[in-house]
Order: C-alpha cells, then structure tokens, then sequence
C-alpha cells in the first residue's frame, strides 16, 4: 500500500485503506444519542461525531446514518440528548453499538427523563438537550445541528472520571495528562 492517496476517489479500494487509517488516528469522544419517538419508545446507539457547534445560539452537531435505528425518531421528532460517557462506562459502548443487543440498550445504567421527554444517562459526565434547527444529508448519513436546550452535569462531576476517548480502534484515556 501507499504512503498516501490523492486524488479522492470514490470507490477505490486503495484510497478507502488509505482513508479509515488516517481517520482511525483522529481522537475523538464517545456519547451515547438518546431520543424517544412519537410513540414513547426509547431509541440510542453510540456516536463519535458529536462536537459542539456555537456559544451564541448553543449548539450540537452529530451525524447519523441513515440505517441507524434512531434515525427515524431523531428525523420525525426531532429531538435528541447527547450523554457524554465516562471511560467506566465502556460496557455502554457495545450495547449502543451493536443492532443484535439494540433490546438491552437501556437495561444497563439508570435513565431518566429530560427536557423533550429525552432519555438521558445519569452517570454520564454531561448531557445535551438538543431540538434539531437544521439537518443535511450526504451519502448515507445526515447531520443534525441541535440547538441545546438543556444542560445537565453529571452527579460525578467533581469525581476524577475520565471521558471515554477513542482513537486507533480503542478506548484510550487523557485525563490526568498536562498539556502545555
């Protein structure tokens, strides 16, 4: 394989290697989107591509794909609360990630109800009430920008717990590192 790949090309299988490794070591954090559909039922799965947008109208983006069971509720609803998990919750990760397991998705940890009648995790570190103002889609994914409605920190919030962080295919842990 090549060092690198350019142009872009969509469908070649070399450039697509080339790609998922470069992507594989960006850091990034794990949340867990929650949202509850127009039938009271309660959807999540486990994203990586939440990332706060504004400070003056506060704002979340993360994207989904289309295929992703909560999709459809976040589309129709138009609601969602990104739970920022802490690295003591990875066993979350699985469960939030795996269709097979998608019954077990809030059998582990307390949930409780928020603004939106959102379900939120209340270990999480922090979790962000968002009302979608604004969605694009490209490919096989939509981007949702969620204004935030609602703030909560974690009742462990003066504890020493690590985000779950994840880059090169694992979890990995920064806190406790000084940056200069």
């Amino acid at each position: 394989m090549r060092i690198s790949s350019f142009p872009c090309c969509d469908g070649d299988p070399e450039f697509s290697e080339v790609l998922r490794t470069a992507l594989r070591a960006t850091a990034v954090n794990v949340s867990i989107l929650t949202t509850r559909d127009r039938a009271g039922l309660n959807h999540g799965l486990a994203v990586t591509t939440a990332v706060p947008f504004s400070t003056y109208r506060p704002a979340m983006i993360v994207a989904v794909k289309h295929s992703a069971s909560a999709y459809p509720a976040i589309r129709d609803r138009s609601y969602f609360c990104l739970n920022q998990i802490a690295a003591d919750e990875i066993d979350l990760l699985e469960q939030f990630s795996r269709s097979d397991l998608r019954s077990s998705r809030f059998t582990t940890g307390r949930w409780s109800v928020g603004p939106g009648d959102l379900p939120y995790l209340d270990s999480a570190l922090t979790c962000f009430f968002c009302d979608v103002h604004g969605a694009h889609a490209h490919a096989d994914q939509t981007v949702f920008i969620g204004q935030i409605i609602g703030v909560r920190l974690g009742q462990y919030r003066n504890a020493q717990r690590d985000p779950l962080m994840w880059i090169n295919g694992r979890a990995a842990r920064l806190a406790g590192r000084e940056y200069v």
